[in-house]
């Protein structure tokens, strides 16, 4: 029974590995966003929009660089790939930027949620928005 088990899992790790593999990049990328973003709003005092673009900024900077190398295992090819896949992804990122700067002045303007806090729910938005973009149309095999 215990091998069924460990067989079945298994082949659920394999199934789901891209997704297990952006959830785990997506914790370090919600880290980096977290971390500049309470930096830039606690220490330096910036506008919590403008905040929210530096630590957005540094989460999709390493988002590529780690989405593209293990989670989706985009390796190689040509510059001209590579440009394309580069325009791509910022484009999936300037929607989600878009998207969750909305969902961001929404939390703290309408919902009254400190700028610290509201940031949480605003990464959620912007994980759907992503996992989907990269896998459908930035890294798709």
């Amino acid at each position: 029974m215990g091998e069924g088990l460990v067989s079945k899992v298994k082949e659920l790790l394999v199934k789901y590995k891209s997704f297990i593999r952006f959830a785990i990049v997506g914790v370090i990328n919600t880290l980096v966003t977290i971390a500049i973003n309470t930096l830039c709003n606690n220490v330096f005092h910036l506008y919590y929009k403008i905040s929210w673009v530096f630590g957005f900024t540094g989460g999709v900077t390493n988002s590529y660089i780690m989405n593209k190398l293990w989670t989706f295992e985009s390796k190689g090819g040509n510059a001209k790939k590579t440009a394309k896949e580069m325009l791509q992804f910022l484009t999936v990122n300037l929607i989600s930027l878009g998207a969750t700067t909305l969902g961001l002045t929404y939390f703290v303007e309408n919902m009254g949620l400190n700028e610290n806090i509201a940031q949480l729910p605003t990464i959620v938005i912007s994980q759907f928005i992503n996992y989907f973009g990269y896998k459908l149309w930035v890294f798709k095999k």
